[in-house]
């Protein structure tokens, strides 16, 4: 039997409410309801009727791609149930099931060089042996379809899972740290908070205990990494989701946020309107010339370098301490390609 999407998707939801142990027995306006709230978020009747679970009901209990599944309905309770406890439906795969799966598998196995990502090898191994006993992943050409971008194992990656160990268990750690600006070793005593990823960088964040700020550290600078046997409780005033909520990449060191303003020129305004450039974005104003955005963040040196890269597409209009220093890196970088005065 050909399934079509929607019903598969039907039966799976049947089987988890029939297989529900929080609320069993469920009833025919149970099924219908979950299915319709599954598929178009709502449970008004107006997609799925009585008659489609019927038709649901009597498939899954005598189609053989089913398993003959042991559907029952109990007068006492006034719902269904499965006569065998143990049965859980086992649908066939589809196309686009299988498409869905290889294109996941391959997204995984491009992270394979990660040590964090190394737990997932015998899971990923599992799946594509059994696809390809089915000999549906042996099937060429995704390659040509889709295409990643490269990701090298960048220094610092061998510390993740180290990392998360001290994070969920509260665990203090020391290490040595080489920030780029000066060159100068440090080491820090730290109460680990938060891992975040930037532009394939790992970044940990949290309270460096001999100054008692939080600081954000790049694993590419760290090295010598070590338990010193303290644990620690979490500041209770940090707060994981929010804490980059006003910053422009990882950078959180320079304070408050600020309302930006920057108009762009008629070509890079439709790149920026339709991928916003930070979750703050507003447009001000869209004109056939360009368009004006309004952002709310701090303004860190993630944000100049992204202002920058834009040249002459782009200009800040305020606040005007940031206009000038652009302007001033600009001028700077632009008299750098001045030839130099003949001496003669």
């Amino acid at each position: 039997m050909a399934l079509n999407k929607y019903a598969a998707i039907r039966y799976r939801i049947i089987d988890q409410c029939i297989r529900s142990r929080s609320k069993p027995y469920p009833s025919k306006e149970d099924l219908r309801s979950a299915c319709e709230e599954g598929l178009y978020g709502s449970s008004d009747g107006s997609h799925i009727s009585m008659s489609t679970i019927d038709k649901d009901l009597w498939a899954m209990k005598n189609e053989s791609a089913m398993g003959y599944a042991p559907i029952a309905f109990s007068r006492q309770e006034n719902g269904y149930f499965y006569m065998d406890p143990d049965y859980s439906l086992n649908l066939p795969l589809t196309q686009e099931d299988i498409g869905m799966i290889r294109l996941a598998m391959k997204t995984l196995t491009h992270f394979r060089q990660s040590r964090l990502f190394q737990d997932l090898e015998i899971a990923v191994n599992k799946i594509e042996g059994r696809i390809l006993v089915a000999g549906h992943l042996a099937e060429s050409g995704l390659e040509e379809v889709i295409q990643f971008e490269s990701v090298p194992a960048n220094k610092g990656h061998e510390f993740l899972p180290m990392l998360i160990d001290a994070i969920r268990q509260q665990k203090e750690i020391e290490f040595r740290y080489t920030p780029h600006v000066d060159g100068i070793p440090r080491r820090y005593l730290y109460h680990p908070y938060l891992l975040k990823e930037h532009k394939n960088i790992w970044y940990l964040v949290g309270l460096e205990k001999e100054g008692g700020i939080i600081r954000t550290l790049g694993l590419d600078r760290m090295e010598e990494i070590r338990f010193t046997g303290s644990g620690f409780s979490a500041d209770p005033g940090f707060d994981p989701l929010h804490f980059f909520r006003y910053s422009f990449g990882v950078g959180t060191y320079s304070g408050v946020p600020e309302e930006i303003i920057i108009r762009f020129d008629s070509v890079q305004s439709r790149y920026i309107l339709a991928n916003p450039i930070h979750s703050s974005q507003e447009v001000i104003e869209e004109l056939p010339e360009g368009a004006r955005i309004r952002l709310f963040v701090i303004p860190t040196d993630d944000l100049k370098m992204q202002i920058l890269s834009y040249g002459n597409k782009a200009v800040i209009e305020s606040p005007p301490w940031l206009r000038q220093e652009i302007s001033g890196i600009l001028e700077s970088a632009a008299s750098q390609y001045r030839p130099e005065p003949t001496q003669q």
